[in-house]
């Protein structure tokens, strides 16, 4: 299997596998939510972010969660390159100590910044302060933010504690973003009476509006805990302008995507020719001891109205060009200081996930980096399920999945590996960056569904000047 084939497939079965035999009449549906936000002002985002218990009320289901300020879907955080992120943490929950990770971010990872290592016990209170360098390695992009305590990430997440986090200017380094309708697609899931119930921004089958020619910039984020998903729009593509908040050197035309938990794209969507269109699940075998998930519809596209006066809208999106240099280029360029290996296994009975045969220890440095080498890591995992490789405070560039060459134009900071199979073990290869100063520190790299982190699968990265 390799990267191509996840995100630009045309299963003939997809189709099919989308369609409703008796839904709701769109009129029925309600609309796509906006999620509420906290902008910065004057260079700076000061906002309390609470975590307790409360019930999560998804159409006719409800359970108990675990939330941000009360909310299911917590408000969006946007903020500019520059700013700083003030952040007063209140751990309301009764049991667990909790904290926070600034996911994708490459910000300092020491003191009150992104730093996963704080435990803030429950009644107890956590001050973050995150700088966002002006200039640097960061730049605009979704990112998102969740808790980080190891071993009760999982179930945390799963309750609802997650949300989305913008750094603005998108519009400034891909022009074709601005002006446009800006819409947010914030996936979670929750397992229910052994089915998968999976939303967006707190919704079932929400209803997205669009005109037939209308292009709308969307940002697509799985936010939730464990879940892999095949993703397609039936009779509709999308063009990805970024992966993970770092922007591609030009739009790339997708008709299915693969999203593992924590992994994002930014997208230009034009309206197709009038009629409904579902936004759903396409069915795939994720874990070879059981049955492929069905397929499910997640939203519904209605296109009606009069087309834009204008050009043709995909061939003026497929001729943008990223207004700046690609970081991507210049990893893609550099010189390997060193290379390492990665493998990825459990226990038959799943309850232990190791890495290079250990379980997450925090007093322990796993893997010592200089500051200002590039290294080569070659991930293999010998499970028969799909598991994913995130890194803290720096972004990575892929270049092999399976043996098979990658052509990514852009940098990722998750990315999902292939299960093993009869023919061999699944293997990714990455090339990783450490050269931003503001890394400098102690930080983490794991597998992002959080239930094989929280069992073990996660190791500790120092980088030293």
């Amino acid at each position: 299997m390799n990267r191509r084939s996840f995100l630009i497939g045309t299963a003939s079965v997809a189709g099919a596998a989308l369609m409703r035999p008796a839904w709701p009449a769109v009129s029925l549906q309600p609309a796509l939510l906006r999620p509420a936000e906290l902008r910065s002002a004057n260079g700076m985002l000061s906002a309390t972010i609470s975590a307790a218990p409360g019930e999560v009320q998804l159409g006719d289901l409800s359970f108990p969660g675990l939330l941000y300020n009360g909310a299911y879907l917590p408000a969006l955080l946007r903020v500019r390159l520059g700013d700083s992120l003030r952040i007063n943490f209140r751990n309301a929950l009764p049991d667990d100590a909790s904290n926070l990770h600034f996911h994708g971010m490459s910000v300092s990872p020491q003191g009150a910044s992104d730093n996963v290592f704080v435990h803030v016990h429950p009644g107890g209170v956590f001050d973050y302060e995150v700088r966002i360098p002006a200039r640097g390695r960061q730049g605009p992009g979704l990112f998102w933010y969740h808790p980080h305590l190891h071993g009760v990430v999982d179930q945390q997440i799963l309750g609802g504690m997650s949300g989305a986090l913008v750094v603005e200017g998108m519009d400034e380094i891909y022009p074709v973003v601005k002006g446009l309708s800006e819409r947010f697609f914030l996936i979670k899931h929750r397992e229910r009476y052994d089915r998968q119930v999976i939303s967006i921004n707190g919704q079932l089958d929400p209803l997205v509006e669009m005109r037939p020619g209308e292009l709308q910039f969307w940002r697509i984020a799985n936010i939730g805990a464990e879940q892999f998903l095949r993703l397609r729009i039936d009779g509709m593509p999308l063009y990805l302008l970024a992966t993970d908040g770092h922007a591609l050197s030009r739009p790339r035309k997708a008709s299915e995507l693969f999203l593992g938990p924590g992994e994002r794209v930014d997208a230009i969507a034009i309206g197709p020719q009038p009629g409904e269109y579902a936004l759903g699940t396409v069915s795939f075998q994720n874990e070879a001891w059981r049955k492929p998930e069905a397929a499910q519809r997640l939203a519904t596209i209605v296109s009606r109205g009069a087309s834009p006066a204008g050009a043709d809208a995909e061939r003026r999106v497929l001729g943008e060009r990223l207004a700046v240099a690609n970081w991507a280029d210049e990893v893609r360029a550099a010189p390997i200081a060193q290379r390492r290996t990665l493998t990825y296994s459990r226990t038959d009975d799943r309850k232990v996930f190791m890495i290079n045969g250990h379980v997450m220890a925090e007093d322990r440095v796993d893997t010592t980096v200089r500051l200002g080498d590039t290294e080569e890591w070659t991930i293999v995992n010998t499970d028969q399920q799909h598991h994913s490789f995130h890194i803290h405070q720096t972004p990575f560039l892929v270049t092999q999945v399976n043996g098979v060459r990658s052509s990514e134009a852009s940098l990722r900071d998750t990315f999902s590996v292939p299960p093993a199979t009869a023919a061999g073990n699944g293997v990714l290869k990455v090339v990783i960056p450490f050269t931003d100063p503001v890394i400098a520190g102690r930080f983490v790299y794991h597998c992002h569904a959080v239930d094989h982190e929280d069992k073990g699968m996660m190791g500790v990265i120092e980088v030293v000047a």
